[in-house]
């Protein structure tokens, strides 16, 4: 199957779960025999040396705005599928990249089904005009979550019929590993207890949120460390936060860490806290429970689907600083139970969250739609 994918970015040391989640799905797609026709912008990296992919480079420099797109796309589209005969057309993103497929196929008349994917839907007056036409225009739509499924159900109307759910791959990379002692050192933890959490400090995450569940948490247990990796918009406001809560020696701010480095990162602490208020799946906690921590989360988006709730940690009530309070001194407290919570973990990853199981799925399933696409099967 040869397979033809627009797109925004697949770089190596991207910090966006979604970019993650299509450059590792991609990379998996083509072990499984797919050629894969990559389309990028001039300045976008990517992963060298992948068997099966072709990359074809937009004749512009800056990324590919969703506007941008639905002028530049469909031409683009057109003239691969005269070089290529490509079989299956696929949209990463149902906003940026979904309108150019659709006005390609339309325009060109390319005989070829369309595919989109879904992570989830941030609160947008666009949705109903854009993600909801491209998705009743789609063969198939796979999301990553049930919670994913229902949130365009039951915020966009569309019908449910065409919608899969295939849930991300973890890298079976993320294990436990040997503390590194030279990054412990570096960040200044000591050999108190260390709750982590990684990601885009950015709103949704819920991290000033954070900061107050750590004033509580630093008060009971004042050996703990809370050690926050990555960047984003709301830095510095954080920091300040942190400084403002007198908790400058309990948060520690680690900065971007390198994707060859999260595991290191992982394996420094003993359990691992996301309080976000939006997540489509939650690759840093998949990531996390596959190296064997416990994990505290809060009940919003798709986190109750990935994390049981007293198996493998706690899933707590959003906005309730008390529950989250609870569930990490807990944690921080018994030994014995966060290693019975972080094996339930790396079991469930195992079994469930893996790449070649996701990939497996996702290739099933575009090769049921082009054998229905060429039997002239059209939805109604």
């Amino acid at each position: 199957m040869r397979i033809c994918s627009p797109h925004c970015g697949i770089d190596p040391e991207t910090t966006s779960g979604g970019e993650t989640y299509e450059r590792e799905l991609l990379r998996h797609l083509a072990a499984r025999g797919a050629v894969i026709d990559i389309v990028l912008a001039r300045h976008k990296r990517y992963p060298e040396g992948v068997p099966n992919w072709v990359i074809h480079r937009l004749p512009i420099g800056r990324g590919l705005r969703w506007p941008v797109a639905m002028v530049l796309l469909p031409y683009v589209i057109r003239r691969l599928y005269a070089e290529t005969h490509f079989d299956l057309l696929r949209a990463h993103s149902l906003r940026y990249i979904g309108p150019g497929a659709l006005i390609a196929r339309r325009r060109y008349r390319l005989d070829v089904p369309i595919v989109a994917h879904h992570h989830h839907l941030d609160s947008s007056w666009l949705n109903p005009v854009i993600e909801r036409r491209v998705i009743e225009s789609s063969e198939r739509v796979i999301t990553v979550s049930e919670f994913s499924k229902r949130q365009l159900v039951n915020t966009l109307g569309v019908k449910s019929d065409h919608i899969e759910v295939v849930p991300n791959g973890i890298d079976k990379r993320f294990d436990r590993q040997p503390r590194n002692a030279s990054i412990r050192k570096r960040h200044g933890l000591g050999d108190g207890p260390v709750v982590f959490f990684l990601g885009g400090l950015k709103p949704r995450k819920n991290l000033f949120f954070l900061l107050d569940i750590w004033d509580e948490v630093a008060k009971a247990r004042p050996d703990a460390t809370l050690l926050i990796a990555g960047t984003g918009p709301l830095e510095l406001s954080l920091r300040r936060r942190a400084r403002a809560l007198r908790l400058d020696r309990r948060v520690i701010f680690a900065g971007r860490v390198a994707e060859a480095a999260k595991v290191a990162y992982y394996n420094l602490a003993d359990v691992f806290v996301l309080p976000s208020t939006l997540e489509g799946f939650g690759f840093s906690v998949g990531e996390a429970m596959s190296c064997g921590l416990p994990v505290v989360v809060s009940d919003q988006g798709a986190l109750p689907e990935l994390v049981a709730d007293g198996k493998g940690g706690f899933v707590c009530r959003s906005g309730d600083v008390g529950s989250f309070v609870q569930g990490l001194l807990r944690l921080i407290a018994e030994p014995e139970l966060r290693q019975r919570y972080g094996e339930f973990n790396r079991e469930l990853v195992s079994r469930d969250y893996r790449w070649d199981r996701c990939s497996r799925r996702i290739l099933e399933i575009y090769e049921d739609v082009l054998a229905e696409w060429k039997r002239g099967w059209k939805r109604s």
